[in-house]
């Protein structure tokens, strides 16, 4: 693809990415209070996923950001609810997260195809799927101000291991997630399993190897710690944190919550559990053993027909939808060409003769 191509794809990929932030901020409502969750005082367990707070106060308080978003008070017919200066911000931050997912989607899907031909359409794909994923509810339309940054956490940390950078790096990442969103506990069965990658085969004895756990029981020892210190800092304040099974298996016996549940990431979830043999690339392979143990965890503490919460798996089921697809594509293009009775049939008057012949 030509330069040009590639700056025009970019720039249309970027206008795409502004029209879905808005569309999320505006069709969606806000389940976290921010005022209260810049000053500590929201509810457990939201009030303890803590990184947007310095971001969110900052922008109330500056005067920059109050000039930035008054533009948006004159034109009532886009922006019908007043803009304050921290959805001015959560906008910027969720447009970078969500190109900064892409991107890295992107890098994980040049790396594991064998020819490259999707690489156009990874970063449209990620956002439809952001789109059902994020917006597209019946009810329980909500959005979280740290989903967006958690997307792309998740992302970072994908590319990090796929790639297999330093431990050193996936820690800090690690750690500052963390603080963004309990759900990088799910990173560290994601560790082992990459671990379990060797010589482009999956050796299930190397996934509890001592230098992968040397690396996952530090880390899981912080993430408990992280979680005792924020419960302790906001013990006074109200709390939702509780198991959420009953309202799940009430979602599962009820068929009209079925479309909304299997809208997660784009209704590409189940595609790739059943299409999962046709993916080439072992690690990403390895990777969809995770699955099951996500949607464990989200059973027990998620609310399942709020599909937000397999948003972080985008990445993964993105990637591994291309690789479907492209090897569909790849076995269409190696086929032998049609049996040459139907070229002889494809020849005027061919089969007449031949009857007469006959």
């Amino acid at each position: 693809m030509s330069e040009r191509k590639k700056i025009i794809l970019i720039l249309v990929y970027v206008i795409a990415t502004v029209q879905f932030v808005w569309c999320y901020l505006w069709l969606t409502r806000p389940y976290v209070n921010t005022l209260l969750y810049e000053q500590g005082l929201e509810r457990m367990p939201f009030q303890g996923r803590s990184l947007m707070m310095l971001p969110m106060r900052w922008a109330h308080g500056s005067s920059l950001m109050t000039w930035l978003a008054t533009p948006f008070l004159k034109s009532h017919f886009w922006f019908p609810k007043p803009v304050a200066p921290e959805v001015v911000v959560q906008a910027a931050i969720d447009v970078f997260c969500l190109l900064a997912a892409g991107y890295l989607t992107t890098k994980i899907y040049q790396a594991s195809s064998s020819r490259r031909l999707l690489t156009p359409m990874v970063y449209p794909l990620l956002l439809v799927a952001c789109g059902a994923t994020y917006v597209m509810h019946t009810v329980q339309n909500f959005r979280f101000v740290y989903d967006l940054p958690s997307l792309a956490f998740f992302a970072a940390a994908m590319y990090l291991l796929y790639f297999r950078r330093h431990w050193i790096y996936f820690a800090g990442l690690f750690v500052v997630a963390t603080m963004n969103r309990e759900t990088t506990l799910l990173l560290l069965p994601l560790f082992l399993l990459n671990g379990a990658v060797v010589g482009g085969r999956v050796r299930w004895s190397r996934t509890v190897r001592l230098r992968s756990l040397a690396v996952v029981m530090p880390l899981a020892m912080f993430w408990g710690g992280w979680q005792i210190f924020v419960r302790h800092v906001f013990a006074g304040n109200a709390s939702e944190f509780y198991p959420r099974i009953d309202w799940n298996v009430k979602s599962l016996l009820f068929p009209q919550a079925w479309p909304q549940m299997l809208s997660a990431c784009g209704y590409l979830l189940m595609f790739v559990v059943v299409m999962r043999r046709k993916i080439r690339d072992p690690q990403l392979e390895a990777w969809l053993w995770l699955l099951p143990i996500w949607f464990g965890f989200m059973f027990v503490y998620g609310i399942l027909i709020e599909t937000r919460v397999f948003g972080e798996l985008i990445p993964l089921i993105v990637c591994s939808t291309m690789l479907i697809v492209e090897d569909g594509l790849l076995a269409r293009m190696a086929k032998p060409a049609r049996a040459p009775a139907l070229e002889m049939a494809s020849v005027p008057g061919s089969s007449r003769e031949a009857r007469e012949a006959a």
